[in-house]
């Protein structure tokens, strides 16, 4: 689909079948309004999950209700950072709130939202969020760019459309105009007209007045002396004006007459058959079609491209044409929509594309590498040559756990957690990582300076561990814990790191490319190294949660931490690489 010149609030897109569609852009205010919808049952499954967690916790966790435990804290997570994403794969771009205003999330081509395109646009949404939860960052950009998008749309190449459902449609009268009389209204004040009878029924009772008196006051001289002026509330006048002029534009046009109405008549049954198909197949998709509806779809939605070109040129009523435009373009996204990787797919990405990808984008990783190791080598430097340091670069908690720890005895634990509290200790060590490496990622749009900052702040806080356990004589005690998990789990930061600074160049360095095409394309190219990265945190996890703080000997665990570097140095070095003699 190939993007027109877009007309004051509206896109204007040409399907492959040659056959304009016209969108109209959401405005901050509605994507607002839906956002406090969607946040409104954010908040209320956490109150819930809160209760149930609470009550869970009210005395000692039996394994049971530690796995019980483990599945609220993935639903906080879920809630947190899938919601969005998660409603937008699988109701064709619109969450409830999004449904509830009439929006939907598409490609700024046209086509539906991906899910690479709804990852990168819903990881972003933290920064948008920024300062704290308000949107206020978000909300700015939108209003400031040409198509409504916040940063994660410009990332991920997508706008937010006002998107009518495709119910039944109350088709006008289909005989050819009388004289009607001269039109009352200039085309500008009926498109205005035409807007508010469109968008009336999503409003509520307040803003419609509101609306509605702006609406008429806009107006107002070209309708001076109407009988129905005062006489009705200004939102029954609006829309009996509306059904007035309607037919007086079409006929004061000249092709209102015989053409459009046989149009209207001939092919009404087949526009409603379509719009039946329409609603059955957003249920599940095209494929839950049986075959001969299959067949019948792509019938209709030709039919259906070429009846809106011929009604453009007929100059059918304005609600026909909305009408039709929405079941085009609905019955386009359908049909065009991006399916899922299949597992052969995927197995290639991990076996191959994961650790191409690191090579490629070495050098923003190796700025990371530096950006975390640099700082907590300093870090741990002055807290040796100075301990008092670490009673100001650490909670009490980390000194405490510190001082309680007998010395000499590499085998000592460094954290002792009950096994039937592993399931759960592993599970938020997994969701806390994947969200630092998401921040890490995210905090790229703004320059790279939130990933910076993230990197650096890390890197402080595990250099100042280290010094404070090797100032007590128990070095060897946090190495011991930490070297199972340690590489995989430094390792995904650091590539998490590079996928936020690599996206932060296409703002400080976009090359030959506009800062938005630059950032499209290296949003693309990080998210291959992102998806790895959560991989590795799954993995990391779950050693962390379950091998890291047992009773195996120090020996068992720097050697299982020897072998996870030695795998990794592998993958990374030879992973994907053409053996000799094959293509």
């Amino acid at each position: 689909m190939s993007e027109k010149p877009t007309t004051g609030r509206r896109l204007r897109l040409e399907t492959p079948e040659h056959v304009r569609l016209d969108y109209e852009l959401a405005d901050a205010g509605s994507r607002l309004a839906a956002l406090l919808i969607d946040m409104a049952i954010i908040a209320g499954g956490l109150i819930l999950l809160m209760m149930a967690d609470a009550l869970l916790r009210r005395g000692g966790m039996s394994l049971g209700e530690s796995l019980a435990a483990s599945v609220l804290v993935l639903g906080f997570f879920v809630l947190q950072w899938g919601y969005f994403l998660l409603f937008e794969l699988l109701r064709d771009g619109q969450t409830p709130g999004k449904r509830a205003l009439g929006l939907r999330v598409l490609h700024s081509s046209g086509q539906p939202v991906s899910v690479r395109g709804s990852v990168i646009r819903n990881v972003l949404r933290i920064v948008d969020f920024q300062p704290a939860v308000t949107g206020v960052l978000g909300g700015g950009v939108i209003m400031l760019t040409g198509r409504s998008q916040r940063l994660g749309d410009l990332a991920a190449d997508t706008i937010v459309v006002r998107d009518g459902s495709t119910g039944e449609v109350a088709w006008p009268d289909a005989s050819p105009a009388p004289a009607a009389g001269r039109p009352l209204l200039s085309a500008e004040q009926f498109e205005l007209l035409s807007n508010y009878r469109r968008r009336r029924a999503g409003l509520s009772p307040d803003a419609m007045r509101s609306v509605a008196s702006a609406v008429l006051q806009a107006i107002r001289p070209a309708v001076e002396g109407h009988s129905l002026l005062g006489t009705v509330s200004t939102d029954e006048f609006l829309v009996r004006l509306h059904d007035e002029e309607e037919p007086r534009r079409a006929a004061a046009g000249g092709a209102w007459g015989l053409q459009a109405a046989a149009l209207v008549r001939e092919q009404r049954q087949e526009w409603a058959r379509f719009g039946e198909l329409l609603r059955e197949s957003r249920r599940g998709g095209l494929g839950r079609l049986p075959e001969r509806e299959l067949r019948d779809f792509g019938r209709l939605y030709r039919g259906m491209t070429a009846d809106l070109a011929r009604a453009r040129t007929y100059g059918a009523p304005a609600s026909v044409l909305r009408s039709l435009e929405r079941w085009a373009g609905t019955g386009h996204n359908l049909l065009y929509r991006v399916t899922g990787e299949s597992i052969v797919s995927v197995r290639r990405w991990m076996t191959s594309g994961f650790p191409k990808a690191v090579r490629t984008y070495h050098r923003p990783i190796l700025l990371a590498v530096l950006l975390l190791f640099g700082p907590m080598g300093i870090s741990y430097g002055l807290v040796r040559s100075n301990p008092v340091l670490a009673r100001y670069m650490t909670s009490p908690a980390m000194l405490e756990r510190a001082e309680s720890t007998p010395a000499g005895d590499i085998d000592a634990e460094y954290v002792d957690i009950p096994g039937t509290l592993m399931p759960l200790a592993s599970t938020s060590l997994i969701t806390n990582n994947v969200q630092v490496a998401l921040l890490a990622f995210a905090g790229g749009v703004l320059a790279g300076s939130l990933t910076v900052l993230l990197l650096v702040f890390n890197g402080v806080h595990l250099g100042t561990v280290l010094g404070l356990y090797a100032n007590e004589g128990l070095l060897g005690v946090i190495l011991a814990f930490v070297f199972p998990h340690g590489f995989m789990e430094l390792t995904a930061i650091c590539l998490a790191g590079g996928a936020g600074l690599w996206l932060g160049s296409a703002v400080l360095a976009p090359g030959r490319r506009t800062r938005r095409a630059a950032l499209q394309a290296r949003g693309r190219d990080a998210l291959s190294l992102l998806a790895g990265v959560v991989g590795l945190l799954v993995i990391a996890g779950i050693v962390e949660g379950f091998y890291s703080p047992s009773g195996l000997p120090a020996a068992a665990k720097f050697s299982f931490g020897g072998a996870t570097a030695v795998l990794l140095a592998v993958y990374f070095a030879a992973g994907g690489r053409r053996k000799a003699g094959r293509p």
